[in-house]
């Protein structure tokens, strides 16, 4: 390779440290010549220590060693919008890796390249990358070599630490100078642990690390690349109080390594467990802190009072100090593991939330869980639509609270999933916490089956479950026919009657002059038929009864699990009416349509009309809808009434026939 020198003398690069210059355990900077240049050839220089040897655990004396380097080199297409292809792997070791002062140096053969290149360096990928040994010259991009990833760390992560770089050399027959400086990044954070127990009153023990990544990228490019999730997972116990100098005025250095993550929560969780004033507390780190690659932390116990221990979270690069960042930490309340569920074939799992809709057999979600009180935590049940008088229920188990090694106490909840039932299911389960009620987590078991025996869906709407048919209706379409319009009912009776268009009287309309007893309408010569009257008496019912349709006759002539309506149901109709575009009347389908609280859900109410109750003549079909509650006003019943320009409440004559649209009990 030709040089515009004889000799090029080149300048070691800082390596980012672990401790700031003054700490004892530095390596002085000491600039010593290069290796003379060879012709087709490039000698980096990259700081560090070369020592192919066993490491410790967690010794800061290495975190800056180098047993084996691997470079490789890519080509540059971006002036044909190619992606960079990966030419040559140079694998460094042995003598091919010398020290020179503070530096390593390797010299690789580029003869016959020109031109701009990009060189990525991996030092101590084979014990920390092995996801870099599955690529090919003049097949792997780039873009695909930057999505690589680290090991999945099986304990605390140990020396030698993964160290990166990538460098651009804009002609690799003339490079020279800073192009031959290589600034390795080390792709872990290191943490030193400082508590001083004589002036917090917190003698630290234990620091528990949880829901942590495993595994990173192996450069620093990679930042916002998409790429295979990341391995998460718990650490092993740490030790503090059997370190040399723990809870003295002195850090512990070193103390653990993690790859990049995030504090917070429903996070990365940083606990210290230990003993104040006379009592076990946990303390966890709660704000928000992105944990980066290549940075030194300290985490500095303050203060400690009961709720509320002062935290310092000090960050630096390693050797150059960047600042101090001040979080909170709270005492630990319970920590909720990761929901599993088992058995239930056809159960859809979504989050947090399990639908049992198709469910063909039962299933067990089992939840682990720690508290950090001796009172544990409990589970209650709450059923979000209906009265909880579903055929389908969600039951539990109630394990005792069990002291574990981290002072925690454990319990395993089994919560039983049921197979589907005839009406709609929400259940909310809660995990609390025994002493802060406040603190709890959830999940949700939901069902959805057809209604009754269609093959439509119920609609919720203002959070109620509402039938998609008319009683006696078995599908949706706007044509006056029965299937659509379903069936007529004098308020109070379980009876359904059809449409009549005659004024004669027919097989369904009883002639004598109502009203009549609850026998005659039941039992009598009344049963079965329509009561009309010729006089101006508004109830086909004497003596009047207000309990029929309400407390424990609310059911009427809807199936099992579904009720008539109440007053304040028919109200959310009316007040949706008012409100934007949620009701709405429909010409073309002869109905209002209902936004349901899915917006994809639409409820739909025909217009069916209404029976006299003078005559037993049938009116007002397609221009006009009047659905009954159980709800009463006097002598009469409170309906919901509207045409193609209103929709109201109203009241009606209780021996008119009315549509029935049920809701879930």
């Amino acid at each position: 390779m030709k040089t515009k020198y004889t000799k090029l003398i080149m300048i070691l690069v800082a390596l980012v440290l672990m401790l700031a210059p003054s700490c004892s355990n530095e390596e002085e900077y000491v600039d010593t010549p290069a290796t003379p240049a060879r012709e087709g050839f490039i000698t980096f220089r990259l700081q560090g220590k070369k020592q192919p040897v066993s490491y410790a655990t967690i010794a800061t004396a290495n975190e800056n060693a180098v047993d084996s380097i691997e470079i490789y080199m890519f080509n540059d297409r971006s002036a044909d919008s190619q992606p960079n292809l990966l030419q040559k792997v140079f694998r460094v070791g042995g003598t091919d890796l010398n020290q020179q002062g503070t530096d390593l140096e390797t010299t690789v053969d580029v003869t016959g390249r020109t031109g701009k290149h990009i060189f990525y360096f991996v030092a101590n990928g084979k014990d920390n990358a092995s996801s870099l040994t599955n690529i090919n010259a003049g097949a792997t991009t780039e873009a695909d070599f930057l999505e690589r990833l680290s090991d999945v760390q099986s304990g605390l992560l140990k020396t030698p630490l993964l160290m990166t770089a990538r460098k651009i050399i804009a002609d690799v027959e003339n490079a020279q100078g800073d192009d031959l400086k290589v600034k390795l990044m080390r792709r872990v954070a290191r943490f030193d642990v400082a508590n001083n127990a004589a002036q917090t009153n917190f003698t630290v023990e234990n620091i528990i690390i949880e829901n942590v990544k495993l595994q990173g990228y192996a450069f620093e490019d990679a930042t916002g690349i998409s790429a295979p999730s990341l391995a998460t997972g718990t650490l092993p116990l740490i030790n503090y109080a059997g370190e040399t100098n723990a809870n003295t005025a002195t850090p512990i250095e070193s103390l653990f390594y993690l790859y990049p993550t995030e504090i917070g929560d429903g996070k990365s969780i940083i606990s210290f467990e230990g003993i104040f004033m006379g009592e076990r507390r946990i303390y966890s780190l709660k704000s928000d802190q992105v944990i980066e690659a290549n940075k030194r932390y300290t985490l500095r116990v303050k203060t400690v009072d009961v709720n509320t221990p002062s935290v310092i979270l000090e960050k630096e690069d390693w050797g150059e100090d960047n600042g101090e960042y001040i979080t909170e930490a709270e005492a630990r309340a319970m920590l909720v593991g990761a929901a599993e569920l088992t058995g239930g074939n056809d159960i859809v799992e979504a989050g947090r939330t399990y639908d049992i809709t198709n469910a063909t057999s039962t299933g067990v979600v089992t939840i682990p869980v720690t508290s950090y009180t001796k009172s544990g935590t409990r589970m209650e049940v709450t059923y979000l639509h209906g009265t909880g008088n579903s055929d389908s229920k969600v039951t539990f188990n109630n394990p005792k609270p069990v002291l574990t090694y981290a002072a925690g106490y454990f319990q395993e909840y089994k919560v039983n999933l049921p197979k589907p039932g005839k009406t709609p299911m929400h259940a909310r389960v809660e995990i609390i916490n025994n002493s802060r009620p406040e603190i709890r987590d959830t999940i949700y078991v939901k069902s959805v089956p057809n209604y009754d025996t269609t093959n439509e869906k119920p609609v919720l709407f203002g959070g109620i479950y509402w039938a998609p048919l008319n009683v006696g209706a078995t599908e949706i379409g706007n044509s006056v026919e029965l299937k659509h319009t379903g069936y007529y009912y004098q308020w109070g009776r379980n009876t359904g009657f059809v449409y009549n268009g005659e004024k004669v009287s027919t097989s369904d309309v009883y002639a004598t002059v109502g009203p009549v007893s609850w026998e005659v309408a039941t039992e009598g010569d009344a049963a079965g038929l329509f009561v009309i009257s010729t006089r101006d008496i508004s109830d086909w019912l004497s003596p009047k009864d207000d309990s029929l349709w309400s407390n424990d006759n609310r059911q009427g002539p809807c199936p099992d699990g579904w009720r008539v309506p109440n007053l304040n149901e028919i109200i959310l109709i009316e007040s949706a009416y008012g409100s934007g575009d949620i009701v709405t009347w429909d010409e073309t389908e002869n109905s209002i349509q209902i936004k349901g609280d899915n917006e994809t859900d639409i409820l739909y109410f025909p217009a069916a009309g209404l029976r006299n109750y003078s005559n037993g003549i049938s009116y007002f079909q397609g221009s006009k809808g009047r659905y009954w509650s159980y709800s009463t006003n006097k002598t009469l019943a409170i309906c919901l009434d509207f045409n193609s320009s209103v929709v109201k409440g109203a009241n009606d004559f209780r021996a008119n026939g009315l549509s029935v649209r049920c809701v879930q009990d």
